[in-house]
């Protein structure tokens, strides 16, 4: 599946940012035939290929089909999240770690989210690329970010505080069981921007 993944997520990738406008546009960009592509993107091993899988990554990366090396990422295993992210990166040898193509450049990892409070938008079981950043140089609030705190790893929405030294962290799942709650910044360890959120496929 982890093929058929990086196809979808690619097209949706390309469909995003406007390079695209169908899958007919996507085959032509991909210099494959649409019946061969529309089989792909259905699962058809005969027609998921590697070297298609390649062109897709290569489109999204906006570079020269041929030149692209898919970006292969760790995908932190659930029973990780309870710890810190950032000795995970440090020794991702302590895990038995399966590895994910990404179809955007930059990805630090993939996690897959748990529990509902960021749905519909982030529902449960879905995959999301990450790419760590330097808070000091500027937040973007309102953005969701996965942030590595002292007791795990919590996918919110950030938005800034009143409290010194503090920011508020929202779920956007509008049930009344997911109120804000505000984090003290010294007990982030490290914030990551989510990048992309992988296909439930």
């Amino acid at each position: 599946m982890e093929k058929l993944d990086t196809l979808l997520n690619a097209y949706k990738a390309l469909m995003d940012v406007g390079r695209i406008a169908n899958k007919k546009d996507f085959a032509a960009l991909l210099g494959r035939d649409y019946a061969g592509v529309v089989a792909a993107m259905g699962g058809n091993p005969k027609f998921l290929t590697d070297s298609l899988v390649a062109r897709a990554v290569a489109a999204v990366n906006n570079v020269p089909v041929g030149e692209a090396l898919p970006q292969r990422v760790p995908l932190i295993p659930v029973e990780a999240h309870a710890g810190s992210l950032v000795d995970f990166s440090d020794a991702v040898s302590r895990y038995d770690c399966e590895m994910v193509v990404s179809p955007v450049r930059g990805a630090s990892f993939a996690i897959q989210v748990t529990g509902d409070s960021m749905a519909p938008a982030y529902p449960s079981g879905a995959k999301i690329l990450c790419q760590r950043v330097d808070e000091t140089a500027f937040i973007e609030w309102g953005r969701v970010y996965l942030l590595d705190t002292v007791n795990g790893a919590v996918l919110k929405q950030v938005r800034k505080s009143e409290r010194a030294g503090c920011v508020t962290c929202c779920s956007l799942n509008p049930a009344p069981e997911y109120e804000p709650f505000e984090v003290e910044t010294q007990h982030i360890l490290a914030w990551y921007r989510v990048l992309l959120i992988m296909s439930l496929v």
